[in-house]
């Protein structure tokens, strides 16, 4: 019992941190796209006409409800995919943190740089919702290499901190919280 307690509780202080990881990601990405070459921005553009989350939405619609999304409605489950996917790895990282804690090795560089990889250099493509990895610029993997290190970064610490204060047992250390735990 104990172990499917602790599975549950990596899972969900991951989709937790991954959440938070997400965030950073976005925010990120919008800051050090600034520094990118207006030549970077533009051949990216090109390469990508759609964003490979609506694409998806797209896809899946067409597939499950044989139906065509509005460009505003695959943009809003575009959305709510790539928040998804962020929570889906964090519960990953959260499960996989003990196992492998060479993961969380320079706050969680590993599992940042692999997801990075994994997502973008081997996913998106494969599903062709990207062209390739090799024809985009260099700015635009150092970009989203770092963008991922601060999704890693980010759930690592949430996922700490959730489990630091999970083992400090700091409810019951405090007592009753309310009249009907009295």
């Amino acid at each position: 019992m104990y172990m499917n307690s602790k599975l549950m509780k990596d899972a969900a202080f991951g989709a937790i941190g991954g959440l938070a990881g997400t965030y950073v990601l976005g925010k990120a990405l919008g800051l050090l796209t600034r520094f990118q070459s207006n030549r970077d921005k533009w051949i990216e553009r090109e390469l990508v006409k759609e964003e490979p989350t609506a694409a998806l939405a797209k896809r899946a619609a067409k597939t499950a409800l044989g139906k065509e999304l509005p460009q505003d409605q695959a943009k809003q489950l575009g959305n709510a995919v790539h928040w998804c996917y962020g929570m889906l790895w964090g519960s990953v990282y959260g499960v996989l943190g003990d196992p492998f804690p060479a993961m969380s090795a320079a706050g969680g560089l590993p599992f940042g740089v692999a997801l990075d990889l994994l997502g973008e250099g081997m996913l998106l493509p494969a599903f062709r919702l990207s062209p390739p990895a090799t024809l985009f610029p260099v700015s635009t993997h150092l970009r989203d290499m770092t963008a991922h290190y601060g999704y890693a970064a980010t759930t690592e610490c949430v996922c700490a901190t959730l489990s630091a204060v999970s083992a400090s047992g700091w409810r019951t250390e405090r007592g009753p919280r309310t009249k009907r735990e009295l």
